[in-house]
């Protein structure tokens, strides 16, 4: 599994993050459909959780099509923690992914 996330020194809300890809290669960087495909978890009390009501929009496509530098916003229901990620199996011959940005919202009141 690839991760890519935050965490922090109190608990904050979430219900949002942007994805914005790094570079697509001919042999990685995004992530595949195996296991569901690419999730969001929220940290509490050290364990990983994964979000409810996930939805990402665009559809990611798990391939190379994914494209390089462009966002994805996976949206949720609104969760509590001291850390945040996206998760998933990378994709491509040489299993890595590639990220350019990972925002963080708790979108419902405007904050980052």
């Amino acid at each position: 599994l690839d991760f890519w996330g935050y965490t922090f020194t109190r608990e904050h809300r979430f219900d949002r993050v942007g994805y914005t890809t790094g570079t697509m290669f001919p042999d990685g960087g995004w992530f595949s459909g195996q296991d569901g495909g690419l999730r969001v978890q929220v940290r509490r009390n050290f364990r990983w959780h994964d979000v409810r009501k996930l939805e990402i929009t665009p559809d990611y496509p798990y391939d190379a099509s994914a494209g390089s530098n462009r966002t994805y916003t996976l949206d949720f229901e609104d969760a509590r923690g001291d850390g945040v990620r996206i998760i998933g199996h990378p994709g491509g011959t040489e299993w890595f992914t590639s990220v350019a940005e990972l925002e963080v919202f708790y979108a419902r009141q405007g904050h980052r």
